[in-house]
């Protein structure tokens, strides 16, 4: 598999795909694997499953979500203004040079800084469309669930609505 078909989380990302309809296949049609650190997959179960499997049962994603271990603690200039899953996935994404999905602004100027490529679920639904994966009407859809989940505001709204049409 190659690393273009992999992909690094932080939570928010993952939040907002439960939000839509059948959101991990969207991510499924653009990735072989989703890794997150472990604080990442705790933050996502805390108070509303049994367990970590629990979770990934529900949403059929037990062999597409990865959950890995941090091989090194390098310091991170910033980190201290980020919570763990955010400074996990972080260096997870640095560790094996892959994109970062991570939507909190805060996190995308620290892994900006490092010079990891980063994206919110907005631009992954326009990655998608323009890859050919889902039709227009899928992607304006999808935007429409973002926008109405309060998961995106009208001027990313605007912003990548724009953009698929331009596309």
């Amino acid at each position: 598999m190659s690393q273009e078909r992999h992909v690094v989380s932080d939570t928010g990302p993952l939040i907002t795909l439960e939000k839509l309809g059948d959101g991990y296949r969207l991510l499924r049609l653009l990735y072989n694997r989703v890794f997150i650190p472990r604080s990442v997959l705790m933050e996502l179960t805390h108070g509303q499953f049994v367990d970590e499997n629990a979770y990934m049962e529900h949403y059929g994603i037990s062999v597409f979500l990865e959950v890995v271990e941090i091989r090194g603690t390098p310091e991170l200039p910033g980190s201290e203004l980020l919570d763990l899953g955010e400074t996990d996935a972080i260096r997870i994404a640095l560790e094996r040079s892959l994109p970062l999905l991570i939507e909190e602004e805060t996190g995308r100027r620290v892994a900006r800084q490092l010079g990891l490529q980063i994206s919110g679920i907005a631009g992954q639904v326009l990655r998608a469309f323009r890859l050919g994966a889902i039709p227009l009407d899928e992607a304006q859809e999808k935007l429409q669930e973002l926008l109405h989940a309060g998961r995106i505001n009208r001027k990313i709204f605007d912003g990548v609505t724009g953009a698929l049409r331009g596309s």
